[in-house]
């Protein structure tokens, strides 16, 4: 099956709007696979259902490579978010590889009378529940990664979720809210021009695409660290040769060293490897971050 795929146009389904990292990284990747497989790899955003309608769609699909899903650690944790979703990601899907990791920047508006995490958090524990954040919607990465702050640093604050990525850093930089754990590639253009200002990054090391900010674990927060994954996933049953092949065009074109330069610069970090690894890592954070959103009492809007 393998050397006659693919023989016609491949569709690559983002569960996000345009413009954000998500879909960043998938167009660039379609572009790219295009290029080297001879057949167009076709993206389209479907958005909403907190990533239930486009993973729907994927996982009612023929299992033969020519539908496939770009997924995302929050769109792969509908289950604990959606009782009714009608999807079990873990089981619809077939761990195909693994794009980038995106580790979050945690970033406020330069109006806040705060200049380091430190201050931050002390500003926020001076009136609890005042501040307010923003996430790109309930149950996103940007939402969970800011449970995971405020659990570890005892700080409370009201959250005001948005339609993405793109809307919830303009309601950061208008004044709306005051704090933001974000991707780094949507934000670090307005970091640059210094309409916000980043505070910590999630990692458990510093950033390549702002060195200059300090881990959790600098800052004197132990153990913290929250990553997101985006990675390409098939609908189950699609043939192992087909999934092979893409690993391996797939791994071709994150090792490339123009490829890895554009996506340091944009705050990402490329993660080939096998879709055996990649798997692990959907499991590991399944378990992971649906522990917070139970916690959390998350539910989506």
């Amino acid at each position: 099956l393998a050397q006659d795929y693919p023989a016609r146009p491949v569709k690559v389904m983002i569960p996000f709007p345009p413009g954000g990292p998500t879909d960043v990284l998938a167009r660039l990747v379609a572009q790219k696979l295009t290029e080297s497989m001879g057949q167009p790899f076709v993206v389209e955003n479907r958005p909403g259902g907190t990533g239930t309608i486009a993973s729907g769609a994927v996982s009612k699909s023929a299992p033969d490579g020519y539908t496939l899903l770009v997924a995302s650690t929050s769109s792969h944790i509908s289950p604990y978010l959606l009782r009714n979703s009608g999807i079990d990601p873990m089981k619809d899907f077939t761990a195909v590889a693994n794009l980038a990791t995106l580790p979050f920047y945690y970033v406020i508006n330069p109006q806040v009378p705060a200049q380091s995490l430190q201050e931050f958090v002390a500003l926020a524990k001076q009136k609890p529940g005042s501040l307010n954040f923003a996430s790109p919607g309930s149950g996103s990465g940007g939402h969970l990664c800011t449970e995971m702050f405020m659990r570890a640093t005892g700080v409370k604050m009201t959250h005001i979720p948005y339609k993405g990525a793109a809307p919830a850093v303009q309601g950061l930089i208008g004044g709306e809210t005051q704090f933001i754990c974000d991707s780094i590639s949507t934000s670090h253009p307005h970091v640059k021009s210094g309409k916000l200002l980043p505070i910590a990054v999630s990692s458990s090391k510093r950033a390549n695409a702002l060195p200059d900010v300090a881990t959790f674990i600098e800052n004197g927060v132990a153990d913290f660290e929250a990553n997101s994954w985006v990675g390409l996933l098939a609908p189950v049953k699609t043939p192992r040769s087909i999934i092979l092949q893409i690993n391996q065009e797939l791994n071709a074109i994150l090792n490339d060293p123009e490829v890895k330069e554009k996506l340091n610069g944009m705050g990402i970090t490329a993660s080939p490897g096998s879709a055996e690894n990649f798997a692990a890592e959907i499991n590991r954070d399944f378990v992971k971050y649906g522990s917070v959103v139970k916690a959390a009492g998350i539910k989506a809007e």
